[in-house]
């Protein structure tokens, strides 16, 4: 596989990121529903610290005196007028209103509804009763029949009993019973034509509508049915109550819509959101807003004019299979509450505000519920809390998720083109380089030109610099190879003669002192060869010798300062100037005093080769941040600057004259080979005042 295939292939891993930031979406929710709960905290502490200014509004609506367990009814207003004809056609658009009375009492079930429009409160009771008995005409008693029992205190305080009984479905009116109920009461003194109905029968059961003036209603109100099942004896078998209709502290608390209220928290309330204020028994005294679907839900029908392109409705629909989407409708099981008993809410009222999350029948939708305390002075007056559904959040994450695939998508287009074009241009890099590799070296073998420098800072140029190197180094070494012959001629043709011709000597003459003379001379020429042979092979022998060197920690001045006490000795004829610094000499290196001892011996052997006789040779060591540094000096001509570079590669030499020993240009690449064993470096630069040169030597402390 090519560059540019495999980067293709590489490229394929960038899938993995929109895979994983869906999946990291989906662990969102929590995130999202953490800062929606927020959000709606902070929002209803506004709501809440608005309400405590109301201080009116809320004395009129809460009491201490309420027990929780007590009923509550708050009348929801109705949006159109009820036709009183017993029948429920007229309560279709109020179907979620719809709660039981209390609870079922053997074969009695009641489920009511309520509401009130301009000054009227209206009731429908749904009974479900096997055995309904009417009132008989000739009987003055009113509970010795189905009937059905409403008890209130007046908008004066009074506590009133009302009682509806009918001979026969139809036109039903109130009448007024004494306050304190007697075993075998009549009928009362007269009607109430206020409360008035229709009882319509059912088939399984009845219904009846009822009217009430809302100005005969005070704050408590309690509705029953009771079931008689035997018109003989009149007995009642069951009853179903929303609270005790015989006793008026029993009685439960009614709240109707107060316009101030309501003005106020329509003033606050968001769409898609509901306001609920409640007092500390938990009765909803206030509320604004409904729960409905989302316009955002809906999808939008665009006209045949402008429909989306091809593409757009393709991505539509892959989201809307992979994406969970919001759910189109939900019932929502506080539509008709009159008591906001939550966790949020239980909180609130302790003084801490609080969100919970509630489920619904649909699992695609649940609603939170934040809530807050109303302070009134320092006392708790009750909480105000907002419910919202999480369609919003839904909507959220799925418009992140599509953002986050789309752009995903986008960059992973782009990417690829980047990679492509970026193979393609280095695979032509490449393959440009490889040409000029190819035409440097001839087909003989032969450098033909060595110049493949790049100015580009990456890789492949460092490559093609490398190969630049390479081939000066070869284009080095081969001309030294095709001299090499040359050089060994010069330097082994003299004493080769010398050995051969005074072995002819011998050969014809006697041996006298002229044939030691002739002797003398073979054996001189023989050890000259002997010696070109073995600096030549002296390299390779350090070569093996540094891989299997023993390492130790020595004191290296002591070592140099023996050598050079040596050298006095060896080279009466020069003057060497020996320094030593006070904390060098207490420097210790790892590595070998023997291969040290030949570096210097190079060292000191080539400057005595470049400097007058007589002149100074000067040896300092001295100690400088964790490194020891050895610096020859010798004084005379300066290196040339092109030789500088490669003065300890092998096989290379400056000297332009003849000695009387053979040089092959190894003695400074050993030099560098025991630097390196020492983990040094060595450097070497010209001086001026007096003119000379610097072996600089740099050796890492242990």
């Amino acid at each position: 596989m090519g560059i540019r295939s495999k980067l293709l292939l590489a490229s394929l891993s960038l899938l993995v990121i929109p895979w994983l930031g869906y999946h990291y979406i989906q662990t969102l929710e929590s995130y999202l529903r953490d800062a929606h709960e927020e959000k709606l905290i902070d929002r209803v502490s506004i709501m809440a610290a608005v309400m405590s200014g109301q201080r009116e509004l809320l004395n009129n609506r809460t009491t201490s005196t309420v027990e929780r367990s007590q009923s509550h009814f708050y009348i929801r207003p109705l949006q159109t007028s009820i036709q009183l004809d017993g029948y429920i056609d007229d309560w279709r658009h109020y179907q979620n209103r719809e709660q039981p009375l209390g609870q079922s009492s053997g074969d009695l079930e009641v489920a009511q509804r309520i509401g009130h429009y301009k000054g009227h409160l209206y009731i429908v009771l749904r009974v479900k009763d096997d055995n309904v008995i009417y009132r008989s005409p000739r009987s003055l008693h009113l509970d010795r029949s189905d009937h059905i029992r409403i008890s209130m205190l007046d908008s004066n305080g009074e506590f009133k009993r009302y009682q509806i009984a009918t001979i026969t479905p139809g036109w039903v009116n109130g009448y007024l019973m004494p306050s304190q109920r007697k075993h075998g009461d009549m009928l009362p003194l007269k009607p109430e034509p206020k409360i008035k109905g229709e009882w319509q029968y059912s088939n399984n059961g009845y219904t009846v509508e009822l009217r009430i003036p809302l100005s005969m209603l005070g704050d408590r109100l309690a509705i029953a049915v009771a079931d008689v099942d035997d018109a003989t004896s009149g007995e009642i078998r069951n009853i179903v109550a929303s609270a005790n209709t015989e006793h008026p502290g029993q009685l439960g608390t009614i709240v109707i819509p107060d316009p101030q209220m309501e003005a106020l928290l329509n003033r606050l309330q968001r769409p898609n959101q509901r306001i609920w204020v409640v007092d500390t028994s938990y009765r909803v005294i206030g509320i604004a807003g409904e729960l409905h679907q989302s316009d955002d839900d809906e999808p939008v029908e665009e006209p045949d004019a402008h429909k989306p392109p091809f593409l757009t409705a393709v991505m539509r629909l892959f989201y809307h299979l992979i994406l969970t989407q919001p759910g189109d409708n939900f019932d929502d099981p506080l539509s008709s509450a009159s008591t906001l008993i939550n966790p949020a809410v239980t909180t609130a009222l302790s003084g801490t505000p609080a969100a919970y999350w509630q489920a619904t029948q649909n699992e695609k939708i649940s609603t939170t519920i934040a809530a807050h305390p109303i302070h009134v002075g320092d006392n708790i007056a009750g909480a105000i809390a907002i419910d919202e559904s999480s369609n919003s959040i839904l909507l959220l994450q799925n418009r992140v998720i599509e953002a986050m695939i789309n752009l995903s998508m986008l960059a992973f287009v782009i990417t690829v083109g980047v990679l492509l074009m970026f193979a393609t241009r280095l695979s032509l890099r490449i393959h440009k380089l490889r040409n000029e590799v190819d035409a440097s070296i001839s087909d003989d073998g032969r450098i033909q030109h060595v110049d493949l420098h790049s100015r580009s800072g990456d890789e492949i140029g460092d490559l093609s610099r490398g190969f630049s190197g390479m081939l000066q180094r070869l284009d080095q070494y081969n001309r030294y190879l095709e001299t090499m012959a040359g050089k060994l001629g010069h330097e082994l043709r003299t004493p080769i003669t010398i050995v051969r011709s005074s072995l002819d000597n011998i050969d014809k003459e006697k041996l006298d002192q002229l044939s030691l003379t002739y002797i003398k001379r073979a054996d001189e020429g023989t050890t000259r060869l002997n010696s070109i042979l073995t600096r030549m092979s002296e390299a390779t022998r350090l070569e093996q010798t540094i891989q299997h060197e023993a390492r130790e920690l020595f004191n290296a001045s002591s070592v140099i300062e023996a050598c050079v006490e040596g050298y006095r000795i060896a080279l009466p004829e020069q003057h060497f100037d020996y320094q030593c610094d006070s904390t060098a000499q207490r420097c210790h290196v790892d590595g070998s005093p023997e291969l040290l001892a030949q570096l210097l011996d190079k060292l000191i052997d080539n400057a005595t080769d470049f400097s007058a006789s007589g002149s100074l040779i000067s040896i300092c060591v001295s100690h400088r941040s964790h490194e020891l540094i050895i610096a020859v000096h010798n004084e005379g001509a300066h290196l040339p600057d092109v030789m500088r570079a490669s003065l300890f590669d092998p096989m290379v030499s400056v000297r332009e004259h003849k000695t009387d020993s053979p040089h092959l240009g190894l003695g400074l690449y050993i030099v560098r080979l025991i630097a390196d064993y020492h983990h040094g470096r060595i450097e070497v630069e010209n001086t001026a005042n007096p003119d000379g040169v610097t072996f600089k030597l740099t050796i890492p402390l242990t």
